[in-house]
């Protein structure tokens, strides 16, 4: 016979605590009240810092900062928001929260994570509203857009060679710059 698991589901502000107090030893975030490493390796930060150089910035601000979602606290590789927004919130001392239609564009570059980033923070993200989400990977980039509670109606695939459109702006970029090199 087997025993139930007993798991603990974290909120933001205990999390928060916890973070502010030193308890973890390594880069978390806070996904559904679970603690999920996060794992940066060479190719990941090659192609976040490609992502960000490409994004235009015209009438919005790039970031890298944690993005209150929810009861979560995903920290995205980057994500864009208009340029005249204000935060509507915050959580704790540091965190700003933001209405998800001042939220342009949210990216994660899935390495180690892929199955997290399509799966779960699709739903994650979708759910909180924002209208597009990008998953960086070393082969294709897939864009998520319609917002719904169970994630997102279209997911489309952009592989290597093709163009993919920055929704925020009336311009594309080629998935072949976004992606860096593949590790040797």
């Amino acid at each position: 016979m087997t025993q139930p698991v007993l798991a603990y589901r974290w909120s933001q502000s205990e999390f928060v605590r916890a973070s502010e107090a030193g308890a973890f030893d390594h880069r978390v975030e806070l996904v559904e009240g679970e603690i999920w490493p996060v794992v940066i390796g060479s190719w990941h930060g090659e192609t976040v810092a490609q992502v960000l150089a490409l994004l235009p910035r015209t009438g919005a601000r790039l970031t890298t900062a944690s993005l209150p979602t929810g009861g979560s606290l995903p920290d995205p590789d980057c994500w864009v928001r208009r340029a005249d927004a204000e935060p509507i919130g915050t959580v704790g001392a540091r965190l700003s929260v933001w209405d998800a239609s001042d939220v342009l564009l949210v990216v994660e570059v899935a390495d180690e994570t892929m199955i997290q980033d399509l799966n779960v923070k699709t739903r994650l993200y979708g759910r909180a509203g924002y209208p597009v989400y990008w998953v960086v990977t070393q082969e294709a980039v897939y864009e998520h857009t319609g917002p719904i509670s169970s994630g997102y109606r279209t997911r489309t695939e952009y592989l290597r060679g093709e163009r993919i459109p920055v929704p925020y702006v009336a311009t594309d970029l080629a998935v072949d710059d976004l992606i860096a090199s593949r590790p040797l």
